[in-house]
């Protein structure tokens, strides 16, 4: 399984928040070292899912299921709500969790997850996951033991990761970041990616355009 490709299906930002989370990423690793900048043609800014390893024949087989899902799913309007870090590193823009966003991570991983082969061997920040599940919070565990993904149901929390901090308890200054708010906008763009190290998206295996009637934001309880 280790030999097997890491996908990400993920909601990708319109052209004007790409290029701003671009920026940002570079203003971040400007005065300390990161491990990664996003560029607006990759690694891309993006907003995950669902993370698995699929063969090719399956991978196939998801392209065609996320073709039908983007083909019944409206554009999404998601509310940027704020900016974070956590002790990974991680620095991270994190957007309101709505109705719409969650149901479409469920029709994504009720499509996807039956293809996956067994379990990645690391997520984002590095941890291996067979060992990881054996000390995760129950919900977490048992996420990975039925989706092969712990970010799901209530530990979903739509974001994108602005970059990773080498000085793991590194945060943003906030007195340099713009407002979250204007990274609000309509996510229109569904794609399957090819994930790099820290849960980047380096490759774009297949873009999928979401029906043009934005779904307007109704939150759900965190």
């Amino acid at each position: 399984m280790d030999d097997l490709p890491v996908y990400d299906v993920v909601l990708l930002p319109p052209p004007d928040v790409n290029a701003r989370s671009a920026e940002l990423s570079r203003r971040c690793a400007e005065p300390a070292p990161t491990e990664f900048v996003l560029r607006e043609d990759g690694p891309y800014p993006h907003v995950s899912l669902y993370m698995a390893n699929f063969t090719a024949a399956r991978c196939a087989i998801a392209v065609e299921r996320l073709r039908d899902i983007s083909a019944r799913t409206p554009a999404l309007h998601l509310a940027a709500d704020r900016f974070a870090g956590n002790e990974h590193g991680m620095f991270e823009l994190f957007y309101v969790k709505t109705g719409a966003v969650t149901r479409l991570q469920e029709d994504v991983i009720a499509a996807l997850a039956p293809l996956r082969t067994g379990l990645r061997r690391l997520d984002p920040v590095g941890r291996v996951l067979a060992d990881h599940r054996l000390t995760a919070p129950p919900p977490a565990r048992d996420n990975l033991d039925r989706y092969g993904y712990d970010e799901v149901g209530d530990l979903f929390r739509p974001h994108v990761t602005i970059t990773r901090f080498r000085e793991r308890g590194r945060r943003a200054e906030d007195a340099t970041l713009p407002p979250a708010e204007s990274f609000t906008a309509t996510y229109d763009t569904l794609a399957l990616c090819v994930m790099g190290e820290h849960g980047t998206c380096t490759e774009l295996v297949e873009t999928f355009a979401l029906a043009a009637d934005p779904v307007q934001p109704s939150p759900v309880a965190s």
